[in-house]
């Protein structure tokens, strides 16, 4: 149903600045008192969390024209063998994002893994919470909405890009570290190479 709002209101970028694994709807399970045993709140949870997977892998598949942007996790941990969603999906319209501090060193937190092709400023982040206060927070849920910020900047400039160009233009844009783990943000680089892209299309 959100899917379905994005499209109908020609959404264009949308952060997913959350998460979860099977381990979630175990532990939901044994919090509710529910399944006879911890083997079989795990088999109930498989079968819970196979629905929502499907589900939502189906409805960013059905939004090619939608640029889902998400949270890579803060499990320090491979988010594709956790099988965390979204950030665990292949999708030419997603991409993830891990977290790294202001000095653009990986934040100890973040998850990682093949489908984290980027990374953002994810620590001590200004946040605004319910009720307008403002706070430091620290979460690849920080680093996420960096990432949207840089890729509205991108379609504002060009709004005929699409989500696989935009996705390009931030992962190439991007700074690796000299080990190649960390691909950070480089919004300036980016631009550039989105002005040469546009020059040469004339």
């Amino acid at each position: 149903k959100y899917v379905d709002w994005f499209k109908k209101n020609h959404i264009r970028v949308v952060n997913m600045s959350w998460g979860g694994g099977p381990q979630d709807d175990e532990a939901a399970l044994e919090k509710n008192g529910m399944g006879k045993d911890a083997a079989d709140r795990k088999a109930i949870a498989a079968k819970l969390f196979a629905i929502e997977r499907e589900g939502l892998y189906k409805a960013f598949k059905s939004a090619p024209e939608i640029l889902f942007i998400c949270a890579a996790g803060n499990a320090d941990s491979n988010s594709s063998f956790n099988e965390m969603i979204p950030s665990s999906f292949k999708l030419p319209n997603l991409l993830v994002v891990g977290a790294v501090d202001q000095a653009g060193d990986e934040a100890s937190f973040t998850s990682y893994g093949p489908t984290v092709l980027v990374d953002a400023n994810g620590y001590q982040v200004e946040s605004v919470v319910p009720g307008g206060a403002k706070i430091r927070m620290s979460g690849t849920s920080m680093a996420s909405p960096n990432a949207v910020n840089l890729a509205a900047k991108l379609i504002a400039l060009d709004p005929k890009l699409t989500p696989e160009q935009t996705i390009h233009l931030m992962v190439e844009g991007a700074t690796s570290s000299a080990d190649g783990r960390r691909h950070n943000l480089n919004p300036k680089r980016s631009v550039e190479m989105l002005h040469q892209m546009q020059a040469s299309a004339k």
